[in-house]
C-alpha cells in the first residue's frame, strides 16, 4: 500500500538524476557557443582599441586647439574635432562593450607626447603645428578605418569602421585646406611644420 508511492519517488529521483546534468550541460554548451560566436579575433580587437585611441587623441588635441588657437578657424576646427570624435568614441565604446573589449585608458604614448608639445606652443606657430598634426593623424586614422572596414571579421566592427571612414575623410580634407591656408600666410616659415603626406 505504501510501496507504490515510494517506487514512483525512486523513479522520479532517478529520472531527475539523469536529466538534470544533461540539461545543465546543454545550457553550458549554449552559453559557450554564444560566447565563441561573439568573441573577436585579435585583429578586430586591436582595431577597435586603436580606433578608440585615435578618437581620444583628437579629442585631447581639439580641446587644446579650442583654447590656444590664435586663428578663429583653427579654434573652430578644434571644437569640431572634440564633438565629432566624442560621438565616434561613444559609438565605438558601445561596440567594444558588447564584444567584451576593455577600452583603452587614453591615447597612445606617441599622441600623448604630441599633445604635450602642442601645449608648449602659442600663436601662429601653434596653429600651423596643430593643423600639420591633424593632417598626419587623420591620414593614419583613415588608413586604419578603411583597412578595418575591408578586413574585419566581425560585422559590427566592420560596420563601425565603415561608418567612421567618411567622417574621417571629411576631417582630413578640412585639415589639409586649413593647413595650406596657414602655410601660404606664413610663407617659408611653414615648411618645417608641413607633414609628410601619405595621400596626394
Amino acid at each position: 500500500m505504501f510501496k507504490l508511492p515510494t517506487a514512483f519517488a525512486a523513479a522520479a529521483a532517478m529520472l531527475l538524476a539523469f536529466t538534470l546534468p544533461t540539461a545543465l550541460a546543454q545550457e553550458k554548451g549554449a552559453k559557450e557557443s554564444g560566447a565563441k560566436k561573439d568573441a573577436l579575433s585579435r585583429q578586430d580587437r586591436n582595431a577597435l582599441q586603436k580606433m578608440a585611441q585615435s578618437d581620444m587623441a583628437e579629442i585631447e588635441a581639439g580641446k587644446v586647439a579650442a583654447q590656444k588657437g590664435s586663428n578663429p578657424e583653427v579654434k573652430k576646427y578644434g571644437e569640431h574635432m572634440v564633438q565629432e570624435h566624442t560621438r565616434m568614441l561613444e559609438e565605438g565604446s558601445k561596440v567594444a562593450k558588447a564584444k567584451g573589449v576593455k577600452p583603452p585608458a587614453g591615447p597612445d604614448k606617441k599622441h600623448q607626447s604630441a599633445v604635450k608639445k602642442l601645449q608648449e606652443l602659442s600663436g601662429e606657430e601653434f596653429d600651423r603645428r596643430y593643423m600639420a598634426q591633424m593632417v598626419k593623424d587623420h591620414e593614419d586614422a583613415l588608413e586604419l578605418a578603411e583597412k578595418t572596414a575591408k578586413d574585419a571579421k566581425d560585422a559590427e566592427v566592420k560596420a563601425h569602421a565603415q561608418k567612421g571612414a567618411p567622417h574621417i575623410k571629411e576631417h582630413l580634407a578640412m585639415a589639409r585646406k586649413l593647413h595650406q591656408s596657414l602655410s601660404a600666410s606664413a610663407g617659408g616659415n611653414a615648411k618645417k611644420d608641413a607633414p609628410e603626406s601619405k595621400r596626394k
